[in-house]
């Protein structure tokens, strides 16, 4: 069996498994902070009215929701995940929402997206890259489906810079993460898996320059509370 294929059926299944309780683990463990990275996500991806817009790894939709408000009415977003009771999640939302008719769901792969070439005004991901089997792999299917001069806009759990704050960061999350986990979900080794997939993700520094590698162009990294948090921000040349 593969790695890749190993890596994206374990991944899948913990999402399916937490997927009721994953807003509001998130708001917990973050101490709400998930809620200012996300809305400065939606700021920095400089999407304007009417675009179609591209959200990958949407989880529970909470981003789609707030992407789908600022094309407006005449715009679209396409919220894709492979988890299928995230995307239920997902679907619940939309449904909730006055914003739900301009929003459409899929399940997918990241590695091989149903798109064409230059399909999307925009693409963001929140939370997904350190999650995908091959992150080079997904960042060029991205590029491929956005359009020439278009911009992509990724927010990630990052690595803090200050050394003290750091070290307490990374002790919280070992051990009162995986706690909380069990808590609200009774799956501690899901949230286990959090606090190994940040410390095995790429400093925010790494991710600047593959953003380069890969041919996005006016690479940008915004790094958030102290760099528990960052936003890369790149664009699809002519």
């Amino acid at each position: 069996m593969s790695s890749t294929f190993s890596k994206e059926t374990f991944v899948r299944d913990v999402f399916n498994s937490i997927a009721p309780y994953y807003d509001l683990t998130n708001s917990l463990v973050s101490f709400g902070r998930h809620h200012y990275w996300r809305r400065t996500l939606i700021e920095l991806s400089d999407i304007s009215q009417g675009a179609t817009v591209l959200d990958l790894c949407c989880g529970t939709g909470l981003i789609t929701l707030e992407l789908a408000e600022k094309v407006g009415t005449w715009g679209k977003v396409v919220g894709v995940d492979f988890s299928e009771e995230m995307l239920r999640v997902a679907r619940k939302n939309r449904d909730e929402s006055k914003f739900g008719p301009n929003i459409q769901f899929i399940a997918a792969d990241a590695l091989n997206l149903p798109f064409a070439s230059d399909t999307f005004d925009c693409a963001v991901v929140g939370y997904g890259l350190r999650n995908v089997a091959d992150l080079q792999r997904t960042l060029l299917e991205i590029k491929r489906v956005i359009k020439p001069r278009a911009s992509l806009a990724c927010l990630e759990l990052a690595h803090p810079y200050l050394p003290v704050f750091k070290h307490l960061y990374y002790l919280y999350l070992n051990n009162l993460v995986p706690f909380i986990g069990q808590l609200l979900t009774g799956n501690r080794p899901a949230y286990q898996y959090l606090n190994e997939s940040i410390r095995n993700y790429p400093d925010q520094h790494r991710i600047t320059e593959l953003f380069s590698e890969l041919g996005f162009i006016n690479s940008q990294c915004y790094e958030l509370t102290f760099g528990i948090a960052s936003i890369h921000i790149g664009s699809k040349p002519d």
